[in-house]
This record gives structure tokens, sequence and C-alpha cells, in this order.
């Protein structure tokens, strides 16, 4: 039978291309610049709604008091100081300096108030300050939380100060106060709403990718139909290829993955070897002056050495994480199962922990029985995810306690590490044991971390035969499970004899 031959159906890249482009061109376009535009368009209108805005309101004060005369120099003052802030914000607009387009206009509404309460009038000196509300509410929205309150501080001592550098007399009446205590109150409910701002913008730009993403499926899906009802006499002919094609891509992505934790291993060998000369070449200037001839690093530079040595341990300790999820995506690495006692690996966990906490009120507990069982596993990988546990432990606890403790099953031995910290949400408790990610508790207050502990301990668990798992409330704590095989000496017999619990004492 001759086999009818089909001219192959041309690909469209003029119309596929521009998709691919705009899909990348989103996922390079982060939350911070989305927020970032958002407030610049925002204080743009807003600078130029000021002028218009402050005229509205020195005329409406002058109309009231109807006492001009006495107060011309402090109407002059306050529109001097819109004048200004209003020019200034736009020049660092055209310069791309945000920050301190923000600051300029910020300080300059605040300094306006302030001069308008000079007026020599009752009701005025009581009804200017409530307008400082509406600046911390305008603040609120343009600048980050700690940014707020600087400006809020500012704002208290102006409101306070330059009304008594101009009249000699503090203006503190009832109004004054209470427009101060609103002061505070919009700022605290400010920065509540602007922190909330990133979390939307993240949102939108998820679901915008989502959509380019559907959006790009279903083009290439009409363009697969299309060819389709062009190629149906040849189809078992690009089924034969088809097949063929990914036999060979599952044998390349194969590869590639051989391929992928070679490249890691061989990059943190690469990182590794100059970081750890900065960390070694930090540690020795910050602590061993002898080496030195006995010359004392200067204290101006203590403060960035210090954290030149603290940035690189916290650095090379990724590149390690990320090494080891490498090496066990890949099949790669190795653990030496034995029979393991835990009283070393406990003292050298809680001796460990004691630096993890640092100067916080955090009191470590150890709630264990005497004698302790032993468990089958690798000592070191068993450390290493003690050591993760506390690690996170630390990181969000700020008072109160982290208790270890251990209760034995038949088979197999449970070490608990309890917290009392920000705790995790119920939706997030499976979440939080994949690569790269955090709880909300860890985004929204900025922990330093990059999301592999958990991921690397649930895996080396799993190459020890173990498990972990969690329980939380949020703003309750923590409770971490880690469950190994429990180990019996030949002949011996194999049920343990439980001891009662000791109480909780603090770790030495």
């Amino acid at each position: 039978m001759t086999e009818l031959a089909v001219a192959p159906v041309p690909t469209s890249p003029e119309i596929t291309a521009p998709e691919t482009t705009e899909q990348a061109a989103v996922a390079e376009y982060s939350q911070s610049q989305f927020v970032e535009e958002v407030r610049t368009e925002r204080l743009s209108l807003l600078w130029k709604a000021t002028l218009a805005f402050a005229f509205a309101v020195i005329w409406i004060v002058v109309v009231i008091t109807q006492e001009v005369g006495e107060s011309a120099t402090s109407i002059f003052v306050a529109i001097a100081t819109i004048l200004v802030s209003s020019g200034l914000t736009s020049q660092f607009l055209k310069k791309g300096r945000y920050e301190w387009a923000t600051y300029s206009y910020v300080i300059g509404l605040i300094f306006t108030v302030a001069v308008l309460m000079v007026f020599d009038n009752e009701d005025t000196q009581t009804l200017v300050p409530f307008l400082g509300i509406l600046v911390i509410f305008i603040a609120g929205t343009l600048m980050s939380a700690q940014a707020l309150f600087a400006m809020l501080a500012l704002s208290f001592a102006a409101i306070i100060g330059i009304p008594y550098l101009g009249t000699g007399e503090f203006v503190m009446n009832n109004g004054v106060i209470f427009a101060l205590i609103l002061m505070t109150l919009t700022a605290a409910i400010s920065a509540q709403t602007s922190g909330e701002l990133y979390g939307i913008a993240e949102w939108a730009l998820g679901s915008y990718r989502k959509e380019r993403e559907t959006a790009v499926k279903l083009h290439e899906s009409r363009l697969a139909v299309e060819k389709s009802l062009l190629k149906q006499q040849s189809l078992t002919m690009q089924l034969r290829h088809l097949n063929a094609d990914l036999d060979r891509a599952r044998e390349a992505a194969e590869i590639a993955k051989q391929f992928r934790g070679q490249f890691l291993a061989n990059m943190s060998h690469e990182l590794r070897t100059p970081l750890n000369a900065i960390i070694g070449f930090s540690d020795t200037m910050l602590n061993f002056p002898l080496m030195y001839e006995g010359v004392e690093l200067p204290p101006e530079y203590r403060k960035d050495m210090n954290q030149i040595y603290t940035s690189g341990k916290h650095l090379l300790s990724i590149i390690n994480d990320i090494l080891d999820l490498s090496k066990i995506d890949a099949g790669r690495l190795e653990v030496e199962i034995q029979p393991v006692e835990l009283e070393p690996i406990f003292k050298g966990v809680l001796s460990t922990a004691v630096g993890l906490v640092g100067g916080k009120p955090v009191k470590l507990l150890r709630s264990t029985p005497d004698p302790l069982p032993m468990v089958v596993a690798d000592p070191i990988r068993f450390r290493q995810v003690l050591l993760n546990l506390y690690s996170n432990a630390a990181k969000f606890t700020d008072e109160g306690s982290i208790t270890l403790s251990l209760e034995t099953e038949p088979n197999r031995v449970i070490v608990a590490v309890t917290d009392t910290g920000a705790g995790i949400a119920k939706h997030q408790q499976d979440l939080i044991f994949e690569a790269f990610q955090q709880g909300e508790s860890g985004r929204k207050q900025q922990r330093q971390g990059a999301g592999l502990g958990l991921a690397i301990s649930r895996q080396l668990l799993n190459l020890m035969d173990g498990a972990i798992w969690v329980e939380s409330e949020l703003g309750k704590g923590s409770t971490f499970y880690v469950a190994l095989p429990r180990y019996f000496a030949p002949g011996s017999d194999s049920e343990w004899v439980e001891v009662e619990t000791a109480p909780a004492q603090a770790a030495q």
C-alpha cells in the first residue's frame, strides 16, 4: 500500500513567541515592583491635589477665625511649606527616587499642620491637629510600618514644639490630646492595612500568571487541533514519532537530572571554597587579633565585620541545604543506619540551641525518661533534623519556652520539639514540608530562612524509615514530632520497661 505523503504544517512562531515573551516578563515582574508602582502613581496624584486642598483648608481656617492679621506669617509659612514640599516631591519622582519623594511630601504636610497651629485662636488650635490624622493615614498608604511610626513621632514633636516656638506656650488642650490619640490609632491601622497590600499584590500577580498560562495552553491546543485535522492520513506515523520523541525526552530528562545534581554539587563546592575563606578571615579578624600582631580591629569596623561573618555563616548553611536536597533528589545521599544512643545527641543539640535562642527570654526545657531508649538511624543526620527543628522554633518564638520530650511505642520512638511561638495555620501544615516554602507567619514577619530545613528533614527521615509531622495552632505554638524505629539489642526482651517521665527542667 502506498503511503500518502502529507506536507508538514508550518508552525506559527509569530503567534506563540509574543505569548512566551510576555509570560517571561510577568514572571520577572516582582511583587515589590508592583507595590512601588502603585504607591508612586498614588503619590503623583496626591501631591498635585495637596496644593489645591491646602489652599482650601487655609482659606476655611481664615474665614472661620476671621483673625488673619496676627496670623498672616503662619499662613505664608504654611503655604511656602506646601509649595516647597510639593516641588521636591515632583522632582524626586521624576528621578525615580520614591522614598525621598515620600519623605519630602509627608514631612511637608506635618510641618504645615504644625505651622497652622500657631494661629492665636483657640478654635483653630483645637481643630487643626485633627488634620494630622489625615496626614498619618496618607503616610500609612505610602510608607513602610517603620517609616510610618517615625513620621508619627515627628508629628508629635512638630505639633507640640512648633506652636511653642511661635507663641512661647504649649498648646495641649483636650482637642489636641484627643487628636494625638486618634493619630496613633490611625498609624496602627494604616500599618496593618499597608502590610496587606503585599499579600494582595502577590495574589494579583499569581492570578495573572495563571490566566496567561491558561491562555497559552488554550492557544497551543487550538493549533494542535488544526494540525490534527490536516494530518489525519499520517496520524499513525506521527504517533510513532511522538513515542520516539517521548522516549528520547525521558532519557534526556534523566540525564539532565543527573547533570543538575552534579552541577549543584560542583557549584556548592566552588561557592563554599571562597565562602569558607570569608568566614575564616572575618572570624580571625574579630576574635584573634594575635594573628595581626595584636592589633585590635577598630570598633567602627567590628559591626560590619560581624555582619559579614554572620551572613557568611547563613549563606553557607543555605548552600549546604541545597546540596543535601540535590543529593536526595538524585538518589545519591547515603545514610549510615546504626544503633544510636539519644543522650549524646540531645545534649549536643541543646547546647547548640542556647546560641540559636540568643538573648531572647526563651527557656530551653527537657522532659525525657531515664534511661533513654535507643533508635535505629544515622546519628549525624538525626542530629541535623533536631537542629533544624530547634532553629525553626528559635526563629518563631520570641518568649516562652522550647521543650524537648520523648514518647515510646512498641516499635518506634517519638521525639517532640514543642515551642510557644507564633504557630502555623491548619491549611499550611503540609505546605511547610515542601522545599522553598514558609508559612504565613514567616513571610509576614520576614523571618530569615530559605524554607529548606523541614523539606530536607522529611527526606532524611524517609531514608531512615522514620516520619515527621506537626501539630500547631496560630498564636499558641507548635509541636513537631519525629518518629524513628526503636532498637533492641540482640537477645534482649523486646518490651522496654517504661519509667516515669521526668518533669520539664531547664536545659543546662
